[in-house]
């Protein structure tokens, strides 16, 4: 990969991660500003979520025919218009459209982004892919910051706009940054095709464990995020703004360093860091005092989706087959991320009852979403993680993509 296409793609992830630290952030916030309950804003997260599932394969069949750069300029602009419009609404349909648009650019650039990163580079793929996506989160944390102070100097709508604002500046250096190869021809997949579940065994297996890892994940990770610490512990918005900076900040050095991880052990790590995830979710609903929830919580990531999710990106890439790549991506995401229109709602009525079910439910549920991992079969298939691992992996290096296949 040249180091400027390397580069624009890492500052548009910067972008990206600060417009959607400062989003996710004053959503909540906006939203019980509006006087919705907690059940209406469970519905609001979870149909923009439902609504996604056909959108997203026929965005990775897009990836196919049109490349991924236009792909993720698509994606860029449908979140901006997002962030722009959402200040301009109080109506709940309108609400849910809008966010329902930008999921649906969040999900196009999350099957965008690895496509144009694996096309340009395999054997460091985890490497590049853990660099990216950490200083998205990164920056998701300097987002967050921003979202705190800017609520209370220019309210929720001026924070929104702000974010849009940043996704513009991310559209237009993809655009002038990066060059990708023409797509090579594919054919339109049809209706039976797009529905067709007919996907190697590794990305049936992942499949299976993100449906229930999206259910339980959306419970806590959803509108009741921040509610909690404020609902709670009557911590200020500032407060809880700090911990979710920090949230954003632990998985940034795993993610980073994730060249450094030990390929013969993907399997066992994988498992291992969304067990952990699991268990310290669930765990900071015990703890009675603001810090003590607070750090217990924080180490979610830290010890686990900062460690298996360039992990679970470099298995997906290396099961994808080369002709249909977009499609068997964003087949096994889109089945995985169904299941994140469940834990909203059942947050909206948990949370009715209890601040803490929320957390207690997605925790318990996300250390069981490892189980259908231990039927991936792996061998000696991984082109990732530091040379001399790479090297004992595989002796034969794999051929290069083609330059017009994203």
């Amino acid at each position: 990969m040249s180091r400027g296409t390397f580069g624009a793609l890492l500052v548009v992830s910067v972008l990206f991660g600060a417009a959607g630290g400062i989003y996710e952030f004053v959503l909540p916030y906006y939203l019980a500003g509006r006087g919705l309950s907690f059940v209406h804003m469970g519905f609001v997260f979870a149909l923009s979520t439902l609504a996604m599932f056909a959108v997203r394969l026929g965005l990775g069949n897009l990836a196919d025919q049109w490349g991924s750069k236009r792909l993720y300029l698509l994606a860029l602009s449908s979140v901006a218009l997002a962030c722009f419009g959402t200040p301009l609404t109080a109506s709940l349909g309108a609400l849910v459209l809008l966010k329902t648009v930008r999921e649906i650019g969040v999900l196009a650039r999350d099957t965008a982004h690895p496509i144009l990163l694996y096309a340009e580079t395999r054997t460091r793929f985890a490497d590049f892919i853990g660099k990216t996506r950490g200083a998205e989160a990164l920056f998701q944390a300097v987002g967050t910051f921003v979202a705190g102070m800017g609520i209370a100097m220019v309210g929720a709508g001026g924070a929104m706009w702000l974010a849009g604002a940043s996704l513009g500046a991310g559209a237009v250096l993809l655009a002038l940054g990066v060059r990708a190869g023409r797509a090579a021809p594919v054919a339109a997949a049809g209706a039976g095709r797009l529905f067709r579940f007919d996907l190697p065994r590794n990305l049936r297996v992942i499949m299976a464990s993100g449906f229930v890892f999206s259910a339980g994940l959306s419970t806590s990770h959803c509108f009741i995020m921040p509610l909690f610490f404020s609902g709670k512990f009557a911590a200020s918005p500032g407060a809880v703004a700090n911990v979710m900076v920090i949230h954003r900040l632990t998985s940034v050095a795993p993610l980073l360093l994730a060249g450094c991880l030990p390929v013969r052990h993907y399997r066992a790590i994988y498992i291992g860091a969304m067990v952990f995830e699991g268990l310290s979710i669930a765990a900071a609903a015990y703890v009675p005092s603001f810090a003590g929830a607070a750090a217990v919580w924080l180490l979610h990531d830290l010890l686990g989706a900062g460690l298996w999710i360039p992990i679970q990106s470099a298995i997906i890439q290396d099961e994808c087959r080369e002709t249909s790549r977009g499609l068997d991506l964003s087949k096994t995401l889109a089945v995985a991320a169904l299941g994140g229109a469940i834990g909203p709602v059942v947050a909206g009525y948990l949370s009715e009852v209890s601040l803490d079910a929320p957390f207690v439910v997605s925790g318990v549920l996300v250390a069981a979403s490892a189980g259908p991992l231990a039927a991936l079969r792996l061998g000696g298939r991984p082109a990732h993680g530091p040379p001399a691992a790479v090297a004992a992996a595989q002796p034969a290096p794999r051929p290069a993509a083609p330059r017009g296949v994203a």
